[in-house]
Parts: structure tokens; sequence; C-alpha cells
């Protein structure tokens, strides 16, 4: 057809904002596609479920309607990436593919290699750009701080220029080679229980959170009610690029600059920070989505029990801190980091299951799953690093301090109305009469402890030092300091400034 086109291709960026691919693009001066592929086998993933492609498809029908001005549109495919562009390449032929790289899972990881190779073969200029402060390839970080710091607090927004944009539509005759199977309903049907996407709801969230709900961020950062409401609620945004980090950041550090917000203020700002800090390390070593970050630790040969990773994934292990917590997490996508810390403590330590089960069963619950940072915790939290702090923690002790009155733990689990707060966090201490008086007999309405907490948390922390302390464990820290560590640690805060 002698047309020749470029390509925008969205991954995890859905946005029309602080989008450098997009404006690229628009600079290129050529008529250009916008698309996206929601690819069959990374919706298959087990690290994905059903609520992270409603969440995107929510995002693409927001991205349509802030499009739509300008006469343009995402071409959107429910196709591998690759048959796209091989039908539009032999029909129009491409000329350029912008997008952003991706700190993603091995499939998106060997899926870019492929279309790198697709993309030489054809004489394709494929522009990449970075985002989130990460750089690819990096084998260490002596520099990398600073370079996060130009790219994020002092670097400017790009400002996209739709009204220049070139849309081209391809025939109706060759979209229907490439579209595939129409979407399941329940992807493209809305869910009340969960955050709703795109970067209209994106920035309303930012601005209700800098504006107001800050006001108590650190003092309930850590309580499963109270955290709904008091943190930002923007992780899941950022990890489809909803909104960049770079416009979350400087939003954040010059609307939140009253005296009164300065500490909630220091302490979000740190936590996108590190936020990127987590993305760097999978960026540099893919392996950690199977791997420990220490190898050694590979000899702690964790257990499946099919029958306490059950209770533990289905909210029924008689522990009402972590069966509240995995119900919640099952119906809305979201808990906050200290409960999320403690559901990967209580697997992998109190019931000693293999780390990359738990994982994969969190990152399919997990609204807000963000591989770079996914994978790093799991690894902190299940003690595979070989160098962090070793958080054990007790869901009792936690119930006591995050959720005092108990009114989360009602909430989610209904079965435990009735049990005033004495007993709350630990039914089955009650006597029968007690359970008879609150209606609610242990091992019928609401199960026994799976396991003793305290006595297996003492039993598998030893058996871990054991390992964790070995001349190989500790051969292994200098050079996984090297690669994911910042000099110094990196703990002042003034060094990001």
């Amino acid at each position: 057809m002698n047309q020749n086109i470029n390509i925008v291709w969205l991954k995890r960026d859905l946005r029309i904002t602080d989008h450098a691919p997009l404006q690229a693009a628009i600079r290129a001066g050529q008529p250009t596609i916008l698309l996206y592929c929601f690819e069959p086998s990374l919706m298959a993933h087990p690290n994905y479920s059903e609520r992270h492609w409603r969440f995107i498809w929510e995002s693409l029908e927001d991205m349509q309607t802030a499009l739509k001005p300008y006469g343009c549109q995402v071409l959107i495919c429910h196709n591998e990436v690759l048959p796209v562009l091989s039908v539009l390449q032999e029909e129009y032929g491409i000329r350029q593919i912008f997008s952003h790289q991706e700190t993603g899972i091995k499939l998106t990881f060997d899926r870019d290699i492929a279309v790198k190779k697709f993309c030489q073969k054809h004489r394709i200029d494929w522009q990449e750009y970075d985002q989130d402060g990460v750089i690819r390839g990096l084998k260490h970080r002596k520099n990398w701080v600073q370079y996060w710091r130009k790219t994020i607090t002092t670097h400017p927004m790009i400002k996209v220029e739709m009204t220049h944009f070139q849309s081209f539509e391809p025939l109706y005759s060759i979209y229907k080679k490439i579209k595939g199977e129409t979407l399941p309903k329940a992807i493209t049907t809305p869910h009340p229980d969960f955050q709703k996407g795109g970067a209209l709801l994106a920035w309303r969230y930012l601005k209700s959170f800098t504006e107001k709900r800050a006001t108590k961020y650190m003092q309930q950062i850590s309580k499963p009610a109270l955290s709904r409401q008091s943190c930002s609620r923007i992780s899941p945004y950022l990890a489809v690029g909803n909104v960049s980090l770079r416009e979350a950041y400087q939003w954040a550090k010059t609307t939140m600059n009253t005296s009164e917000m300065k500490w909630q203020q220091k302490n979000f700002l740190s936590r996108l920070r590190w936020r990127s800090h987590f993305m760097q390390k999978l960026e540099s070593e893919w392996q950690l989505e199977f791997e420990p970050t220490n190898k050694v630790l590979k000899a702690l040969d964790r257990d499946y029990d099919e029958i306490l990773f059950a209770a533990w994934a289905e909210g029924r292990t008689g522990v009402p801190m972590v069966d509240a917590n995995m119900r919640c997490l099952a119906a809305t996508g979201f808990t906050n980091f200290r409960m999320r810390a403690m559901l990967v403590s209580f697997a992998t330590f109190t019931l000693w299951q293999d780390w990359k089960r738990v994982s994969k069963h969190l990152s399919r619950l997990f609204l807000d799953f963000e591989p770079g940072i996914h994978y790093g915790q799991m690894q902190m939290q299940a003690g595979l690093t070989g160098y962090n702090t070793l958080r054990i923690y007790n869901p009792y002790i936690q119930a006591e301090k995050n959720d005092p009155d108990g009114d989360f733990v009602r909430k989610w689990l209904p079965e435990l109305t009735n049990v005033p707060t004495p007993h709350i966090f630990r039914p089955h201490l009650m006597t029968p009469m007690e359970q008879t008086f609150y209606d609610c007999i242990i091992g019928k309405d609401y199960p026994q402890p799976i396991v003793n907490v305290e006595e297996n948390n003492r039993k598998y922390r030893d058996h871990y030092w054991q390992y964790r302390n070995s001349p190989a464990t500790k051969a292994m820290l200098p050079q996984i300091l090297e690669l994911h560590c910042i000099p110094n640690d990196g703990r002042s805060d003034a060094m990001w400034e």
C-alpha cells in the first residue's frame, strides 16, 4: 500500500502526559498507530489474574476518552504483539516503534528480545525510553542515585503536543487479522470492590492524598482498616503507568510543602524513591523472579504442604489477622505494606512454605502487582537476601497493635462478629462456654490455628540462622552488595535530594 507508519507501543504507560515515546512519535511527523496488545501468553501467566486486566481495560477506556478530542484512539488487540507487528509490517511497512522500557517478568523480557530481533530483521528503528529512574543493564550502584535524582526530581515533565499527533487507523480488513478474540466480559465489566483504572482517577487519588488524606499518613500507615483511606492508594496507577513516577514525585514535593505536611511528605517521597530502588534490582538481575538473591539460601528447601498452603491462601488458618487480610486481598486487591510483610512472613516462616509459590499467589491478589517491587520485597520478607534485617512477624501482636478494637478482623471474618475484643485475636483460647455464648464454635464456625505460631516461629528462626550464618552465605555478600545496594546503604534521605 506504500504507506509507511510509525507505532507507539503502549505497555505499562497508559497515559498521554509525561510520555517520552508518544512525544517522540509526534516529533517524527509520520502517521502513527497507538497500539496496545492484550497478550494471551501474559494474560495466562500465573502472576496475573482477571483483576489486573480489568484495571488495564479501564485505563485504556480512560485513555480513549482523553484522546477523543484529538481525533485518535488506541488500537486494542487481543493478540501477541509479534503477529500484530508482522501484519502491520507486511501491509504498511513500519519505520519506527516508540516505547518505554519495561522492567517486568521474564516472559516480557523474552518478548522484548524477540521484538528487537524482529526490528533488526526488518530494519525498523525501535526507540526505547527509560522510566521510573531505572537503568537497563546496570551492574553496580555507584552513580545510580545521581541518575535517579536527575531523571525524576529535576527533569521537566515531557510536554506531549497531542494537537500535532498524526493518527493512523488501519483498514478494518487488516484490523480483523490482528484484533483477536473478544475479551472476556469479566475484564470489560467494572467491579465495584476494586479501584478503577485510568489517569483521571490516578490524579484524583493523588490530589486527594496530598491535599487532605495524608494528614494521618504515617500514624495510620500500618493499620489495615485506617490505611485504606490515609495511604495514597496510587500504587496500581503507577504499576500500569496511569501517572508517571516523575509526575507523582514532583507533584507531592510541590503540594505537600506546608509545615503540618512536611513529615508526611518526607516519608511519602522516601517510599517513591525506594520503589525505583527495588525495580532496579530486578532490572539488574532478572533471575530474582526464580532464585534467591543469595543463591546459597536455596538450601533452605522450604515445603510444599498442600493443606497448610491452601489454608493460608483461602484465609482459614485459624489466626484472625492473617485470615482477615487474605480475605480482604482476595475481595479488594489491597492491604497495606505491614500486613503484606506479615502475610509473607507467616507463609514462609511460620508455615515454612516455598517462597515462589507464595509469591505467585500474592501477585495474583495484589491489584498493584509491580514485578520489580514484588520479588525484592518477597525475598526480603522471606529472608533470602542474606543481608537484610530479618523480621518474623507475630500476627497476634500485629493485630493487637494495628487493629486494637478488632474492627478490621470483624469486617472480614463475620463468623467472629460476636466475639468481644479480649478474645477476637485468639478466639481458640475461649472456653467452650464462651464459644457457645458468643456464637462461635472453634473447629466448626472458625478453625483452630493450623500451627502453634510462637513455637513454629522459634523453630524455623533457629533453622534459618544456621544457613544465614554459614561461611558460604557470607561469601556471597560482597558481589550482592555491589550489584544491589546503594553505596553507604543509601539510608540518608539527604543523598536523594
